[in-house]
């Protein structure tokens, strides 16, 4: 009975939500078929593509991006629970730019064990305070903490809080964050430090999600709290076994009405988790599975599909930095060998860029870059610090670094990486590049699943130089003037310290005042155009101390059946699992 009333109410609503001149279809079961499983369910902390496909489905924030194919569009930010995005000409923002005033609209609910509830202002306070719980953080903590009144000093005292349910409950229920404030159950206002350009784009992150009161009484995103997550978006999860695979049905409290950018054409998802990257390809290519969960096609199917248009092939320009190397600046191996920017520089010239290109897909599928910001990002300007031939390295110039940084006959490194995707073959290319320059790297295989939620996300493994270098990817959070979804998560180290439980995506610690200090200007600068030169300096910066090593900006791919349609992949750079249907007899 429940189920007709929803589909009933998408029907009623569907000839307003119809992409134009398309027909479609609701109903069915979307399958993703993949390798590994979340980083976290918790919104929270959630900080993964595949993470925020499910995310796109069970959550809901103040205001989002839709989904679409153009750019600018999908950069807009539009009106999500909010009843509408605040402006200074709306009454929403103060009129020095520093005070959000957002309005939840009536009848967005929980689908709470008790029954539906409506989403309210004290729910937003609650997903905002969680952000910096000590059990399991946000990936990107400064975004907040660096725009919100009092964020900070909430969350250094959140910090020394024992990582126990009731401590964190008793935390959160007796302190306030200065800057976020329940004017009644559907006003909530956001006291700004400085007036941020980007703050919506921040808010539209599910990092920003409500959350239901119930959450108090789970450990955040612990095994018991992952079997207990209520949603407020079009489905909820019906089922969750770690590593194996994850269900999503049609969630009974949801009112299309209030919902004018997720769909929901199909009646539920089903992830299917445990596939190698080869399985996975022949799932979707012969429809046992609708699309891809985590793990593109292999890189010679890849390379061909690419190549040859091949329409089942969604090929996404997203900025997506893949792969950069993460060095470890903190770790104590070879008598601190990282830590020495001489090394560090060394390692720049000693990777093969065009080769990781080819180990990935080709160039259809990437280009090799020196930079880390993306043509894409406003704050785009081109330079290479690290110039080689056809961009295959300079093991001379490598060594030459070397045996001025005390290692004139080489070195030992470690490498970890994860046991699916390209993972394995691009720590090989980087063994064999390295090898020319006179550095040994030991590599160590791990499972997909714990690569970064266990090992890149804890820093104990890089404080005992558990690894030395690590590649790695990153996929900005929203488009156009983006350079601080770049650069902030990476390279600002200044909410960390060297015993920090974790260093976010900053993943080798690197923590340079003179960057930070540049970021810094950026953030709070007035006018766009000043606070891009900022970054495009600090970016600079971090490359001349070797923080990270570039390789390639590779375009976001996503394989799918025929018999799925309108894989529209804004903002995240996979496809919106709430926009997509199938065709009536699949």
């Amino acid at each position: 009975m429940v189920k007709s009333t929803v589909i009933g109410a998408v029907a009623a609503v569907l000839a307003t939500l119809c992409p134009p001149g398309q027909s479609v279809h609701y109903g069915g079961t979307l399958t993703l078929a993949g390798s590994a499983d979340i980083d976290h369910l918790d919104t929270a902390s959630g900080y993964y593509g595949p993470t925020f496909v499910l995310e796109r489905a069970y959550s809901r924030q103040l205001v989002t991006a839709p989904a679409s194919r153009d750019v600018s569009q999908a950069s807009a930010i539009v009106a999500d629970i909010a009843a509408e995005v605040p402006t200074q000409a709306n009454g929403g923002v103060s009129k020095d730019g520093k005070t959000y005033t957002f309005h939840i609209k009536p009848g967005v609910d929980w689908d709470a064990p008790s029954g539906r509830r409506q989403v309210t202002a004290q729910d937003e306070v609650l997903g905002i305070k969680r952000l910096c719980n000590p059990a399991v953080g946000a990936g990107a903590l400064q975004y907040f903490t660096d725009t919100i009144v009092g964020m900070k000093a909430f969350c250094d005292g959140f910090a020394k809080v024992t990582p126990d349910i009731p401590s964190i409950a008793r935390y959160i229920q007796g302190n306030t964050i200065a800057g976020v404030r329940a004017v009644n159950d559907r006003t909530v206002v956001f006291q700004l430090v400085q007036a941020i350009p980007d703050f919506l784009d921040i808010m539209a992150l599910t990092f920003a999600s409500p959350a239901p009161r119930e959450y108090l009484k789970y450990l955040p995103d612990s095994a018991d709290f992952r079997q207990h997550v209520i949603s407020d978006g079009p489905y909820r999860i019906t089922g969750y076994t770690a590593n194996k695979e994850i269900t999503l049905g049609r969630n009974p409290a949801w009112n299309p009405r209030t919902d004018q950018v997720r769909k929901a054409y199909v009646d539920g998802i089903h992830v299917e988790e445990g596939l190698n990257q080869q399985q996975t390809f022949d799932a979707i290519t012969g429809g046992a599975a609708d699309s891809q969960w985590d793990v593109p096609p292999p890189s010679a199917q890849l390379g061909a599909l690419a190549a040859a248009h091949d329409p089942r092939l969604e090929v996404m320009d997203v900025g997506l930095l893949e792969p950069y190397v993460a060095i470890n600046i903190i770790s104590p191996n070879n008598n601190g060998a990282t830590s020495n920017v001489l090394v560090r520089q060394a390692l720049e010239y000693a990777v093969n860029k065009a080769d990781e290109i080819n180990v990935i897909g080709g160039p259809n599928i990437a280009q090799t870059t020196c930079q880390i910001l993306a043509p894409s990002s406003g704050a785009y300007q081109p330079f290479c610090l690290y110039p080689s031939t056809n961009d295959q390295g300079d093991p001379d110039k490598a060594k030459q670094l070397l045996a001025q940084a005390g290692y004139p006959n080489g070195l030992t490194l470690k490498m970890i990486h994860g046991d699916a995707g390209t993972q394995p073959a691009v720590a090989k290319s980087l063994q064999t590049a390295l090898a020319r320059a006179g550095i040994t790297l030991q590599l160590t295989q791990v499972p997909r699943s714990d690569f970064y939620p266990k090992y890149m996300s804890n820093a104990d493994y890089a404080r005992q130089g558990a690894w030395d270098i690590a590649a790695v990817n990153w996929r900005p959070d929203w488009l156009g003037d983006n350079a601080r979804t770049y650069l902030s998560p990476l390279l600002d180290g200044s909410g960390y310290t060297a015993n920090s439980p974790t260093f976010g995506n900053d993943y080798g610690f690197y923590n340079s005042s003179v960057t930070n200090g540049l970021l810094q200007q950026a953030f709070s600068s007035p006018d766009r155009t000043t606070a891009n030169n900022l970054f495009h300096q600090a970016e600079v910066q971090a490359l001349t101390d070797a923080a990270v090593i570039p390789m390639g900006h590779q375009f976001a791919v996503y394989l799918h059946t025929t018999a799925l349609h309108n894989a529209n992949w804004y903002p995240n750079g996979v496809i919106d699992p709430t926009n997509v249907w199938l065709d009536p007899k699949h």
